[in-house]
């Protein structure tokens, strides 16, 4: 497919009834849901030119958006009462705590001991779903280095939060 609109056209009819489905598995609002669906397509316009639509991880790669957008509009509408349940259903984690203002506090001050460079290399990878080879070429730093600080931060996490999980 030669043109912008014909990608996008064949990208949209194809992936929209699954993002979608996914969205309100997560948030359970159907107009919430079709708005970042939307979001996410309208990323997908911006970049259509540069993606090849027979990769396999297309999908994957929707999804992420769509992830992205559902915790930045979940940070927008700063509700508190979802946050903890937003991260179990993202991370199949059950959360054992009442009060996730104080789970918020514990990950600010885990991310305050971390070095600048494996939290940037850790937020990469988390929040912006890139790949170790992706931040590696990035970051002008080899696989092993950023396997190292991915390593790293879970492990500051996992002891941090241990209480929490």
């Amino acid at each position: 497919m030669k043109n912008k609109k014909a990608k996008f056209s064949f990208l949209f009819n194809k992936f929209y009834n699954r993002l979608l489905n996914y969205a309100l598995r997560i948030i359970k609002d159907k107009d919430a849901s079709e708005d970042l669906v939307q979001e996410t397509f309208i990323k997908l316009w911006e970049k259509i030119e540069t993606i090849g639509i027979e990769n396999p991880s297309i999908e994957s790669y929707l999804i992420v958006i769509l992830k992205n957008k559902i915790i930045d509009n979940h940070r927008k509408n700063k509700s508190r009462a979802n946050h903890h349940e937003l991260y179990r259903l993202f991370s199949n984690i059950e959360i054992k705590i009442d009060d996730d203002w104080e789970l918020s506090q514990k990950i600010e001050i885990i991310y305050a001991t971390l070095p600048p460079k494996t939290v940037e290399i850790f937020q990469l990878s988390r929040n912006k779903g890139l790949t170790y080879k992706e931040i590696a070429i990035h970051k002008d730093v080899s696989i092993k280095t950023v396997e190292l600080h991915i390593s790293k931060a879970l492990g500051v996490f996992r002891q941090g939060l241990k209480d929490f999980l």
